[in-house]
């Protein structure tokens, strides 16, 4: 029988009438823990309230999604919402209907939850969307019944995301890197947050420890940030959690979360301004260090 979930706050997607954990898992990682870790993760995570999962169809060459299917048998489907990153990277039509199909196939499921565009990074992406067919491939999914929701997400620019919103789109759901670092440089909390939330668009915060960095910094510790994204109108914290014990503090963390108040946040988006204002500790903003080599290749900076 399935465990009962610990406490945890949960909060409306977005206008999609579901309701979700503040802490969500990203599987990303899970392709170096090896089956029996991923599996046992992914089932710990959803016993414990976790019941929003990040997947994609290029995480770890596939096997990632295989672990997952395995994981999400007995009942567990039914408990949690997957959030299914796709690798079309050209945007095509052709190859995003593809890799849909070869990830239902993989997770043995009938629906994705929602159908999110990964790594929107480069300037011509949203063009690409419109032009090649991407979106009409998410929007016929869809129909189809294959997804309920469409998203889209990245970490380079806040100014992506907004030329996004700009074509007019009804998006469901983004995704977007937060953190205290991220409040003072090319800010995505600033600059596009606050337009999601006015447009009822779920927002699952990514990057909380800004990519492992936040760690090292020795201005913020790991356990403030995540605090300080749990206290943002996100609908979600997205975490790679790739061990027990990692799963473990975190779950912890969530389920004795109490908001900081306002002026909690700015002393600590103050704390973190002296070093943030070159993106020391943002890379996957200033450089190419955390871009996904499809994606390099799609926009010819690898062959």
């Amino acid at each position: 029988m399935p465990k009962e979930p610990a406490v945890m706050e949960l909060r409306p997607l977005g206008r999609t009438g579901r309701a979700t954990s503040i802490l969500s898992l990203s599987t990303r990682r899970l392709a170096g823990a090896g089956q029996k870790e991923a599996v046992r993760v992914v089932q710990e995570a959803i016993d414990h309230g976790v019941n929003l999962i990040e997947l994609g169809w290029e995480f770890g060459e596939g096997r990632t999604e295989r672990w997952l299917g395995l994981a999400l048998k007995d009942g567990y489907r039914e408990r949690v919402t997957l959030v299914w990153q796709c690798g079309a990277h050209v945007r095509d039509y052709k190859m995003a209907m593809k890799q849909v199909d070869e990830s239902l196939g993989r997770l043995k499921t009938d629906i994705l939850d929602v159908w999110s565009f990964n790594e929107v990074i480069y300037d011509n992406d949203p063009d690409w969307m419109y032009d090649h067919g991407g979106l009409d491939a998410a929007q016929e999914a869809r129909e189809q019944g294959k997804t309920r929701w469409i998203a889209f997400g990245g970490h380079k620019s806040p100014h992506i995301h907004v030329k996004l919103l700009q074509r007019g789109f009804a998006w469901d759901a983004m995704m977007m890197p937060l953190n205290p670092f991220d409040a003072t440089f090319r800010s995505f909390e600033k600059q596009v947050l606050p337009e999601a939330v006015r447009r009822g668009i779920a927002v699952i915060a990514t990057k909380p420890i800004a990519g492992g960095a936040i760690a090292n910094s020795r201005v913020v510790k790991p356990e403030e940030a995540l605090r300080y994204c749990f206290s943002l109108p996100v609908s979600s914290v997205l975490c790679g959690m790739e061990s027990l014990a990692i799963l473990k503090k975190n779950l912890k963390l969530a389920s004795d979360f109490k908001p900081f108040h306002a002026g909690e946040m700015d002393a600590l988006r103050q704390k973190a301004r002296g070093v943030a204002g070159d993106g020391r500790f943002e890379r996957y903003k200033t450089t190419q260090e955390f871009d996904g080599q499809p994606g390099r290749v799609a926009h010819g900076y690898l062959k």
